[in-house]
């Protein structure tokens, strides 16, 4: 099998490129894949193509460009894949509407011309507080709206949350949903507690994802527990470049953020910390952060959202809650997780066997599963000619 992935992709410091490039790497390793390309978004410093992990990286599209739509049209077109796989975050193609129309529009027009086009939409702008993520403006409400009824045109659409599956099944009507879990990037790696007490941020930030909460809260608790430590690790979301120099300047954290770490740098990280805080205002879907907390052993304090309590349920996970944005019953909470050790243990054993059944294989499985039966269902894929008369169009306006 022969798969075209389109996904942003590293160096981009996101979850959705962080989720592509896992997927990807894993997908190419199966011995029923062929090839993986991914159609990628461009990054300073990186280059136009690549080889990455076994996995063909060619950077063909530029978030808010008004060309993407058909980059991403002439590209499939010269891969002649089995399935496109597109790994979607609603904002993934820019915030500018003229620039991201284009790349929204892409699995639509991919599937009319006769693709076989599976979506991850990772979220859903209905059950999504988008003035939170700053997307305020009225046409970007109503464009985004818009967003799952374009991707139930495609033959799949892949949702990582089951409330998510439920929502579009009664809401739209649809039939053509499946829930994979996000699941876990690696197999478990687990070390030991440090000796000293670390609360540990990780992630990529912006105002609805601020440590600030955190670094407020573990400065309450030093009253008590002097020697606490915080470590922020990551960098600035891509819709808030420089937000990260801010936050170092209002809350301190200079001493405490390390900035970004690589992926092979990650058990290194998470093997320092006591306890994981997660503390978005706002979610965009599953968390991939949970889920790398987990594989290391860590016990998790989360904010107490809609899509991490469906998280939770889904996959019968143990975590610790806290209502988003309060730093004093932040403190609380995780005052009381650091004093109890056993507490910390059996979640972490508890979500350690919900790791191992939500494993790299597991998710591969689950795609290729889905895709073998979107193959049989609809036979011999386009041909190369049906593509040139929307190019030209596209390639005209």
């Amino acid at each position: 099998m022969k798969i075209c992935a389109v996904s942003a992709y590293p160096p981009t410091l996101a979850g959705i490129a962080d989720y592509g490039a896992h997927l990807a790497h894993h997908l190419a390793r199966d011995p029923r894949v062929e090839r993986v390309t991914v159609l990628a978004d461009t990054v300073p410093g990186a280059r136009p193509v690549e080889r990455d992990g076994g996995v063909d990286v060619h950077r063909v599209w530029t978030r808010d460009s008004t060309g993407t739509g058909v980059r991403l049209l002439r590209a499939v077109q010269s891969l002649r894949p089995d399935v496109v796989w597109l790994n979607l975050g609603i904002t993934m193609f820019g915030t500018r509407l003229s620039g991201a129309a284009g790349g929204l529009l892409a699995p639509l027009w991919l599937r009319a011309l006769g693709y076989r086009t599976v979506v991850t939409l990772h979220e859903l702008p209905a059950l999504t507080d988008l003035s939170a993520l700053g997307l305020r403006s009225r046409p970007h409400r109503m464009t985004l709206s818009l967003v799952p009824q374009v991707m139930l045109r495609t033959n799949l659409v892949v949702v990582t949350l089951d409330r998510y599956r439920r929502f579009l099944m009664e809401r739209h009507r649809a039939r053509n949903v499946a829930h994979i879990a996000h699941g876990a990037y690696d197999e478990p790696q687990v070390a030991e507690e440090p000796a000293q007490e670390t609360v540990l941020v990780f992630g990529t930030f912006g105002p609805h994802k601020d440590p600030g909460v955190v670094a407020d809260a573990v400065s309450r608790l030093r009253q008590k527990r002097p020697t606490l430590r915080l470590l922020v690790a990551g960098g600035d979301h891509p819709r808030y470049p420089g937000y990260m120099a801010d936050c170092r300047r209002r809350n301190g954290l200079n001493g405490s953020w390390v900035g970004y770490v690589a992926a092979e740098q990650l058990g290194a990280l998470f093997a320092q910390a006591t306890v994981v805080v997660v503390p978005p205002r706002a979610s965009t879907g599953s968390s991939g952060v949970i889920y790398r907390a987990m594989s290391h052993g860590r016990a998790v304090l989360a904010s107490d959202l809609h899509d991490y309590r469906g998280l939770a349920e889904d996959e019968n996970l143990e975590l610790a809650w806290f209502p988003p944005g309060n730093p004093a019953v932040l403190a609380d909470a995780l005052d009381a997780l650091l004093d109890d050790r056993a507490r910390r243990q059996h979640a972490v054993h508890h979500n350690l066997d919900a790791m191992r059944r939500l494993g790299p294989s597991h998710t591969v499985d689950a795609y290729l599963t889905q895709f073998a039966e979107i193959q049989m269902r609809s036979g011999v894929g386009v041909s190369s000619s049906a593509l040139e008369p929307a190019l030209e169009r596209g390639g005209a306006r």
